[in-house]
């Protein structure tokens, strides 16, 4: 397999330095020379930047592993303490049908929250513990990060633990 990176990688000074030709090298010419070169090494240098973030997002996708360091990369860099559980999957208990009215000592019977269920809830759930300093504008990026690398279909709640 080719390496890629050889083909992206062009030292300007270089090039401009062997481009002149031995009694013309100067100081001058080649500060001139690299100020007309200039416009390209600046989108040089963002093409740089672009294929790094593109090859970051190649490599990682919506596998548990692969999220999670997406999540702690981004947020929690030296703690790496960002984890993604399954979500709750709790049966549903019926207790008495709405019609009937009737209702039922539950005795030991856990009642949940609405989305803790298995046909309604969410299928993952990110957990953030709450020593993650996070603001409003993370929450919202890391939302949009999970939505970004989760499978279709999927649901998620980010849940912030203590």
């Amino acid at each position: 397999m080719p390496d890629y990176d050889k083909l992206f990688n062009i030292g300007y000074d270089r090039l401009i330095m062997e481009s002149i030709p031995g009694f013309k090298r100067k100081p001058v010419t080649f500060a001139w020379l690299r100020a007309l070169c200039s416009p390209f090494i600046l989108l040089y240098n963002r093409l740089q930047v672009r294929r790094a973030a593109d090859l970051y997002n190649l490599v990682h996708d919506g596998r548990v592993f692969s999220l999670r360091a997406v999540l702690n990369d981004r947020f929690d860099t030296v703690g790496r303490r960002i984890s993604i559980a399954d979500a709750f999957a709790f049966d549903r208990t019926f207790i008495f049908r709405t019609d009937e009215n009737k209702p039922l000592y539950t005795g030991t019977v856990a009642l949940h929250n609405p989305g803790d269920y298995g046909d309604t809830g969410v299928d993952f759930i990110v957990n953030v513990p709450s020593s993650v300093p996070l603001s409003a504008q993370d929450l919202v990026e890391m939302n949009a990060l999970v939505k970004y690398y989760k499978l279709a279909g999927k649901r998620f709640l980010i849940y912030r633990t203590i």
